[in-house]
């Protein structure tokens, strides 16, 4: 980590290195020129070998250790001598700049401030010396250049300790920096985990996809070579290890390991504590049944959680290098969290699932069981129909009032019961995409006008209303026969006494059969549920009339068949209408559906 303070001493020491040398050198030369060297080679040798000195000492480690004040006093003792060597009588003008220069460079450096002070009193004393050298220098002259000398010299110490102050809360906030940014490098390694564990959980369908990989991202992410999820089941209060579990790199299959909670181990005690824990001296006369069969030296778990509601364990063992430690914790505990989220909800969608299979399965059933039983119940209702019927002929009539009141009501339930049966019959043959479609070209407002007229009491209250440029249609008739008799009988049924309207409309591709009624309407909460199958509209005047509540679930799956569409919409000032649209001409898949049908029954 960067520390300003002695990054700053060290520009400094090497600007004192610099001054040095070039004091060193004014003073060999004055030196070399004024006198002899027999007779000053001691003081070339000292402050020559004090500039060397100065220059080869590792200033960079030694400023971070307690030697490097006293060392600077050192140096400053030396620029003193130097300093005291080079007076010679001359004008004292360039010894306060000299004597203050080394005050400023201990000031400069940021000692600790006895140091500080220990520099100042030898340059004091130093400048008192020199200054003893000056001829005719009285006692006011001496005492007004001590004066100056302090001032500077108190000077330098304050700005020392303003611009120390400001350094140091520079160097603590520096400090603060750059623990966030290693902070927020091992956050961006924990996400770049996290991001891998999401991106291999997305490309995955189901729980024994995802698993492997999930675990596999997790050991590399904290070094290890073993690595499992287990997760918790109420109902026996066991811990299950979920297979496969991830070993040196590959996953085995570890089908039915439980682990009682019951029991002495670091997963149990990590679920139930909801705490983190590492071992990494596992003994080996431990109790722990899993941690035997894993033969694992040292491990690490912590627990998974959904919304605080313990879930299961994360474990991981055995590292490549070294042991296990808090960052490790760290980073599974960053990863346990989008862990268990993906792996309750994976967990909970193959239950779905295969819940969803099974109900698949028993609706399958039912739709076979109530097509099977509709044949059978057809074969002898047709027998009692034409039975009911040849009774009822003149020559075999009953000549009692009674009994032929009750032969006509036997023969009217024959009917129903028969119109229910072929329902379920369409409803069965939907859900099996079986029902043949047989398009063929029809006249639309003759076939309209059939259909109606042939319905029981749809004289006087039903009109019909097709555009002329609605034409022909290509149609399953049979279908189209059972659809708008649906339709118009659900009118008459549910809008008792009002007029109904068949409207003929048609576009480029389209025809569009509506059935307008101006009766009370359908609440608003059943609007979306009109044709869902059972459902029925119960008021007092329809519920003697009866029902399934199939005919509009049948009228949209005929639709369909056709490659239609069929949908209920208010009528303007009370009531419903319902529109069924249809393609003119019939799709191709229609006709594929009849060529398979009759390869079928070939």
């Amino acid at each position: 980590m960067t520390d300003i303070r002695v990054d700053h001493q060290r520009r400094v020491t090497w600007v004192g290195i610099l001054l040095s040398w070039a004091g060193a050198a004014a003073f060999i030369v004055t030196t070399m020129r004024d006198a002899a060297f027999d007779d000053v080679w001691v003081p070339i040798a000292i402050v020559g070998g004090s500039a060397l000195i100065v220059t080869v000492l590792p200033w960079r480690r030694l400023h971070r250790t307690v030697f490097g004040p006293p060392l600077v006093a050192l140096w400053a003792v030396a620029a003193v001598y130097g300093i005291i060597e080079s007076q010679e009588l001359r004008s004292d003008g360039p010894l306060l700049v000299a004597f203050a220069a080394v005050v400023v460079f201990g000031a400069a450096m940021m000692l600790p401030f006895a140091h500080q002070l220990v520099v100042v009193t030898i340059s004091a004393v130093g400048y008192l010396v020199s200054l003893t050298y000056i001829d005719g220098l009285d006692w006011q002259e001496l005492a007004v250049r001590l004066i100056g000398f302090g001032a500077i010299a108190i000077l330098a110490l304050l700005l020392s300790r303003s611009v120390e102050g400001r350094v140091g809360r520079a160097n603590d906030r520096f400090s603060e920096l750059q623990e966030r940014e290693i902070e927020l490098e091992q956050k961006g390694r924990e996400l770049d985990h996290v991001y891998e564990v999401s991106r291999t959980i997305g490309t995955a369908e189901n729980l024994a996809e995802v698993l492997p990989e999930l675990v596999g991202r997790v050991v590399d992410a904290v070094d290890a070579k073993v690595g499992l999820v287990m997760l918790y089941h109420p109902e026996n209060e066991v811990l299950e290890v979920v297979s496969p579990i991830w070993v040196a790199g590959h996953s085995l299959r570890a089908e039915g390991y439980e682990v009682p909670l019951t029991s002495r181990g670091i997963a149990p005690r990590v679920f139930i504590s909801g705490e983190a824990a590492v071992d990494n001296s596992v003994a080996s006369s431990t109790s722990d049944p899993l941690l035997i069969d894993l033969d694992a030296q040292m491990v690490a778990a912590v627990p998974l959680r959904i919304e605080s509601r313990p879930t299961g364990v994360l474990m991981v063992a055995d590292k490549n290098e070294g042991v296990f430690d808090q960052d490790d914790l760290e980073t599974l505990e960053s990863l346990a969290a989008p862990s268990a989220l993906v792996l309750n909800q994976m967990s909970r969608f193959e239950a779905v699932q295969e819940a969803g299979e099974k109900m698949a399965e028993l609706a399958q059933l039912k739709t076979d069981f109530v097509s099977v039983v509709s044949h059978e119940l057809r074969t002898p209702l047709t027998s009692i129909i034409g039975s009911l019927k040849t009774l009822g002929r003149p020559e075999l009539a009953p000549t009692d009032p009674n009994a032929r009141e009750l032969l006509n009501a036997a023969a009217n339930q024959a009917d129903r019961l028969r119109s229910l049966i072929e329902d379920l019959l369409v409803v069965s043959r939907l859900d099996n995409r079986a029902l043949p479609v047989r398009p063929e070209t029809i006249e639309v407002r003759r076939f309209v006008t059939d259909v109606t007229s042939a319905i029981l009491g749809s004289e006087r209250r039903v009109m019909v209303d097709v555009a002329a440029e609605v034409e022909k249609v290509e149609a399953d008739p049979e279908h189209l026969r059972r659809i708008l008799t649906n339709l118009v009988v659900n009118a008459m049924k549910y809008a008792p006494g009002s007029s109904i309207e068949v409207l003929g409309r048609a576009s480029e591709d389209e025809v569009t059969l509506s059935v307008v009624d101006h009766g009370p309407g359908i609440p608003y909460e059943l609007q979306e549920h009109v044709f869902d199958r059972f459902t029925q509209i119960e008021r007092p005047e329809t519920r003697a009339r009866g029902g399934t509540g199939l005919g509009l679930s049948i009228v949209r799956g005929l639709a369909e068949a056709m490659g239609g569409k069929v949908w209920f919409e208010p009528t303007m000032g009370g009531g419903a209408t319902f529109a069924i649209s249809l393609p003119k001409k019939a799709r191709a898949y229609q006709a594929r559906n009849v060529e398979q049908e009759t390869a079928e029954g070939l």
